[in-house]
């Protein structure tokens, strides 16, 4: 088993972009959920997405429902979205915890779309989101 895994998906590849800078501090290869659906092990599993519309990307949920205790002990969602208020990825959170998998986290940054919020994630938004990844990984892989 893996002690770190990434997994994104993608609609404006934002999350792809802080997906590869999460795998990039922890010298691993972050990996698209939509070619590579098949979970592997992982003790922290990192899950990368956003909320397009106030809705979770559907790729991460069927993602999701593919998890279970016996392949990842712990996992973060990181998000990205143009709403302050919609951020949270429920419907996620509420697959894994159904699952009884610890859901130790939740990192989000702003994203943007058309005119919306244009530019973001930018390198200080993604520096952020490494910066409390690797913070995360400390306390949970002790």
């Amino acid at each position: 088993m893996d002690r770190i895994s990434v997994v994104y998906a993608t609609k404006t590849q934002h999350s792809r972009k802080l997906a590869e800078a999460i795998g990039k501090e922890f010298n691993i290869e972050a990996i698209n959920a939509v070619e590579n659906p098949q979970p592997k092990p992982a003790d922290l599993l990192f899950i990368v997405g956003g909320i397009y519309a106030c809705q979770c990307n559907p790729d991460l949920l069927s993602y999701a429902e593919k998890l279970d205790t016996s392949i990842v002990r712990k996992v973060v969602l990181v998000t990205s979205s143009t709403s302050i208020n919609q951020r949270s990825q429920r419907d996620l959170r509420s697959i894994l915890e159904k699952k009884g998998i610890d859901v130790v986290d939740e990192i989000t940054c702003t994203g943007g779309f058309l005119f919306i919020k244009l530019g973001h994630p930018n390198k200080k938004d993604i520096q952020a989101v490494v910066e409390k990844a690797k913070e995360i990984s400390g306390s949970c892989l002790k």
